[in-house]
């Protein structure tokens, strides 16, 4: 199997991990003021993937997991894996391209908060924009009366939760996947 075959197989089993996570960890209503946010720990196998393989790798698997989250367990259209895809993407390719410059534990904490102060903002913007379009009744003042109390937290903590699993699991998940001839490591 060549190197590149590997790589995107390796790929497919962390996209795959991610849907799992997200279809059976999936928490609505946290936030009542805005009952349409969905935590989820998707994200966790897009971050591994994106450390492994790049941000690239964390841009296609945040498209690939998008769409395929629409046509299964989302009830929110394209927008809400336009949505989907622009948080995950904003997350990881961020914290991936940060780590994958500087690799090692302080690589990848300054990766992941800088990975969740983009998402929060990329969120913020685009519940603004998009939300209004797809959640009846929510208009974007009500949006905007959502940013402190809902979309700011919840985006933080979303992102804080994933950042923390991940990097209690990386490690392990890199070196089985390494053993299993799957992952060159680069560190």
């Amino acid at each position: 199997m060549s190197d590149r075959t590997k790589q995107l197989t390796a790929m497919a089993m962390l996209t795959a991990m991610a849907f799992i996570l997200g279809a059976v960890l999936r928490l609505r209503g946290i936030f009542p003021m805005a009952p349409f946010l969905t935590f989820e720990l998707k994200d966790v196998g897009i971050l591994i993937g994106g450390f492994m393989f790049g941000p690239l790798a964390a841009l296609l698997m945040s498209i690939v997991l998008a769409l395929l989250e629409m046509i299964t367990i989302s009830e929110s259209g394209i927008l809400g894996a336009i949505m989907n895809a622009l948080g995950s993407a904003a997350f990881t390719c961020t914290a991936a391209f940060i780590y994958n410059k500087k690799r090692g534990m302080k690589g990848a904490i300054v990766g992941l908060v800088a990975g969740s102060l983009v998402m929060t903002t990329v969120m913020i913007l685009f519940n603004y924009v998009i939300t209004p379009l797809y959640v009846p009744g929510v208009t974007r003042e009500a949006v905007t009366l959502m940013i402190l109390p809902a979309l700011l937290p919840f985006n933080l903590i979303k992102a804080g939760v994933n950042s923390i699993v991940v990097l209690l699991i990386y490690k392990r998940v890199s070196v089985a996947l390494k053993a299993a001839g799957f992952y060159k490591s680069l560190d």
